[in-house]
C-alpha cells in the first residue's frame, strides 16, 4: 500500500522524537501495530481522540496538529507533506499546496508549488 500523507507526517514526528512505534504506542496507550498501519497508509482515518493522544505524545506544534487534522479527511502527496515540514509554511499554506490541481501530465516540483502558494498569499 502506498504511503499516505498522514502516515508520513506521523512517522516523521515519531522519528524526530526518537521513539519506536512500540514506545509511542505505550505512551499513547495505542496498539503499536495500529500506529504502524497508520504510518504505512493501511489505515488512514484515526478517531479524533486517538489522533489527539498521538500528537500529544509526539509534542506536535500547532501547525503540525492542523496538518494532521486536515490529512485525516484529505489526501495529500507525501512528498508535499515532507517538503512542508522542512519549511516555515503555515498549515493554511500547506493545505493550499496540497489542494492545488495541476494542468498536464507532469506535476511541478515542490519548490514551484511553494512559490505559487507564497505568491497567492502575497496577492
Amino acid at each position: 500500500m502506498a504511503q499516505s500523507g498522514l502516515g508520513l507526517l506521523l512517522r516523521k514526528l515519531r522519528e524526530a522524537r526518537d521513539l519506536s512505534s512500540r514506545e509511542l504506542g505505550q505512551l499513547a496507550d495505542i496498539d503499536h501495530t495500529y500506529i504502524y498501519r497508520l504510518e504505512t497508509g493501511e489505515k488512514q482515518s484515526p478517531s479524533d481522540d486517538l489522533l489527539t493522544r498521538l500528537l500529544r505524545v509526539l509534542k506536535a506544534d500547532q501547525r503540525e496538529i492542523e496538518m494532521a487534522q486536515w490529512l485525516t479527511a484529505n489526501e495529500a502527496n507525501p512528498d508535499w507533506v515532507e517538503y512542508t515540514l522542512g519549511t516555515d509554511m503555515t498549515a493554511e499554506m500547506f493545505e493550499m499546496g496540497a489542494s492545488m490541481r495541476h494542468r498536464g501530465g507532469a506535476r511541478p516540483d515542490m519548490e514551484t508549488i511553494e512559490a505559487r502558494v507564497r505568491k497567492a498569499f502575497e496577492d
